[in-house]
């Protein structure tokens, strides 16, 4: 929370400004000179001014220092004071804030007039001025008290508060022990109780107070003439007092029936759970959208449906969903990650923590990589090594970089070179100049200028290929130059082989329904499992195999063919989807429509474009709007809204002229579209629905 503060000074008509003099230097000594040049106070001092480095001369009066001691002197070369305090400051009007020894082990805090006079004894630790009235305070057993006192020694408000501060308009705000404020007037009287969280300074007649989260606004008198009720309050020039709500959010059923409203800034799901922004301040809503957890951190990110990181003051900690803290505030950044906690304190670096285990590292990292294979890589003074689920680290951080970690062990760079080791740090492939992958438990690549190795850890060659090689479990598979295709167990000995074919392989594709596009002499076709060629290499361009025709591509234009190489739609589009459900979208002259397997439009080839929703519905845009159509092409919602979303429940919600609602699949209305934001939730069949606030005018001119 902030507070405004407003401080007056009253200057008095006599100041001289520090612009009509200058100090200048003479023998390692400064003086002041007029703006004519004439010297008023001889080069005889160590200082002139005041201790704070400030230069001003008010009424005729300025500091001096001699022997390392402040004084006063005036214009007619008077001392004022002898050089009695340890620092004198301008406290504006006529007074001067001053320190001095009281005895060698105390230094306090007083007030002077121009004439020297003490207006204010010598008891305090500090001393602010603001107009007719002196905020002052003492430390006590560690803890500073404030108190307001006049300028005549007088105290107006006890020296036993928190806090005090300036309002303007003769009143001040006073702040407890508890955090809490209350507003006094200039002679002590207090206008209001101790209820109020802080008070803005007034602005004509009012304040802005903050209690509770929100704002209201306050009178002089201590009267509350706008409850704080409200997200943000402005008071205009014109003394106007404009007030913008909560945004509120009513939670409504599937059969638009309002159950309760909350109040929130923004409302976000997070995997069965909502947080929620309540004046800067985060909180929790559970599935049923009510009040789980008040708003009361600074930041919310949930790790586990019952677990969430949580800041407060500048730290972070673990807080269960019943604000059971797990892991306390003392950190200054946390993360997770597949049930690990990462903490970090920034004087020492990154720890790892299992989630509702007690397993902390021991050591603190520079930083922890993301989970791989059952364990955290982790870098420490530029090296990196390995934690094992239970924060112990079974990998020194000895090594340039951790390049691959697989069934247990790890591709690593050591000085430049490559070496594979176990995650309990033995060498499995010494390192060497080369780049190294894993395949599995016994065998290895290794690249050599353009040369693939595939080598065993025991040091013995299994084969060698410049060919694209591919890796299941039990074989891997060569792709050779002339269209063949070779498989090969993990002793080296051949399985299978296709026959080649007539002419090398320039790309060879994916399996889709137990083909293959090839391309030969710059043309595409089909092989099967076998290597045989199927469909012959004389298109341009093909797709996959799905529903049993693949897309292919003749002149520029999109067709299909089906497995007996045979043309079943013409090549007619610029653009083609697959076939699901029977139909492919496609696009010709710039419009998109829809087809069966026999070529026929299910939908009309008039739309901007189409795409398919995960229920393999299809959105339609048309105009800048969007409707949708079922799997057969029918259309059940017919272009209209600005955004859709298909929903789990079959309802859909809608978003139209920025308004959103929910609809049925045939259109029907559930909830009207009339809300600045929707969430839904399936399983508990209702709505957020957010009505944003707008500023009022509360209180006119």
């Amino acid at each position: 929370m902030f507070r405004l503060f407003t401080v007056c000074l009253f200057l008095i008509s006599l100041a001289g400004q520090a612009d009509s003099f200058e100090i200048f230097s003479e023998n390692g000594k400064v003086g002041i000179k007029n703006q004519d040049g004439k010297v008023v106070l001889p080069a005889s001092f160590e200082a002139l001014g005041w201790a704070d480095g400030s230069f001003s001369v008010v009424g005729d009066v300025t500091g001096y220092r001699l022997n390392n001691h402040w004084g006063l002197i005036n214009l007619k070369k008077e001392f004022v004071t002898q050089a009695l305090y340890e620092s004198l400051v301008y406290g504006g009007g006529e007074y001067i804030i001053a320190r001095k020894k009281i005895n060698p082990a105390l230094t306090k805090t007083g007030c002077l007039n121009l004439s020297g006079e003490t207006k204010i004894n010598f008891q305090y630790d500090g001393i602010r001025i603001h107009g007719l009235r002196a905020i002052v305070f003492e430390l006590k057993n560690g803890n500073y008290y404030h108190g307001l006192m006049d300028l005549e020694n007088k105290i107006v408000i006890p020296v036993i508060y928190k806090n005090i501060y300036p309002l303007g308009t003769l009143r001040y705000a006073v702040e407890n022990e508890s955090g809490k404020t209350a507003l006094f007037t200039e002679t002590g009287k207090p206008v209001t109780g101790f209820t109020i969280d802080s008070i803005s300074g007034f602005r004509n007649s009012k304040a802005i107070i903050y209690q509770n989260l929100n704002q209201g606004v306050l009178d002089r008198e201590g009267t509350v003439v706008v409850e704080p009720v409200y997200q943000k309050i402005r008071i205009d020039a014109e003394d106007r007092v404009w007030g913008l709500p909560h945004h509120e959010w009513l939670v409504i059923t599937d059969r638009n029936e309002i159950k309760h409203t909350i109040q929130a800034e923004a409302i976000r799901p997070h995997a069965a759970r909502y947080i929620y922004q309540y004046s800067s301040q985060y909180g929790l809503l559970d599935s049923a959208f009510t009040v789980a957890l008040s708003a009361q951190y600074d930041q919310l990110y949930l790790v586990t449906d019952t677990d969430f990181i949580a800041a407060r003051n500048d730290k972070q900690g673990l807080i269960s969903f019943d604000n059971t803290v797990k892991i306390p505030f003392r950190y200054d950044s946390l993360s997770a990650t597949s049930g690990f906690i990462c903490l970090l304190q920034r004087t020492q670096g990154w720890q790892l923590t299992r989630l509702n285990e007690a397993h902390v590292s021991e050591k603190h990292y520079d930083k922890i990589g993301e989970y791989t294979a059952g364990y955290f890589p982790v870098k420490k003074a530029g090296y990196w090594g390995l934690l094992n689920p239970y924060a112990k680290e079974t990998v020194h951080c000895v090594f340039d970089s951790l390049i691959e970690i697989l069934n247990d062990q790890v591709v690593v760079q050591f000085k430049g070179r490559y070496g594979i080791i176990s995650t309990q740090e033995e060498w499995l492939v010494a390192p060497q100049p080369f780049p190294l992958q894993l395949v599995n438990d016994s065998c290895y690549l290794l690249f050599q200028n353009e040369l693939k190795f595939v080598r065993k850890y025991s040091g013995e060659v299994l084969y060698f290929t410049d060919n694209r090689l591919e890796f299941e479990p039990d074989h891997w598979v060569e792709y050779l130059r002339d269209g063949s295709i070779k498989k090969m167990d993990y002793q080296g000995t051949v399985l299978s082989r296709s026959n080649p074919s007539l002419a090398p392989a320039e790309e060879i594709f994916a399996v889709h329904e137990g083909f293959r596009g090839i391309k030969r002499d710059g043309k595409y076709g089909f092989i099967d499992l076998q290597g045989r060629l199927r469909i012959a290499n004389r298109y341009d361009g093909v797709g996959i195999f799905q529903e049993g025709v693949a897309p292919i591509k003749l002149i520029g234009k999109w067709g299909f063919v089906n497995a007996e190489d045979k043309i079943v739609i013409n090549p007619n589009y610029e653009k083609v989807s697959g076939f699901t459900n029977g139909i492919c979208l496609v696009q010709r002259n710039g419009r998109a429509g829809a087809i069966n397997k026999e070529g026929k439009y299910v939908l009309a080839l008039q739309y901007d474009s189409l795409t398919r929703t995960a229920n393999q519905k299809i959105k339609l845009y048309l105009g800048g709007r969007i409707g949708l159509a079922d799997t057969d092409g029918s259309i059940l919602i017919e272009p209209r809204f600005s955004s859709l979303e298909e929903l789990e429940t079959g309802l859909v919600l809608v978003e139209q002229d920025q308004k959103f609602g929910v609809i049925t699949l045939t259109g029907l209305s559930v909830v009207p579209v009339m809300y600045d934001a929707l969430i839904h939730n399936p399983d508990q069949k209702i709505f957020l629905a957010c009505r944003l606030a707008k500023w009022k005018e509360l209180i006119g001119n």
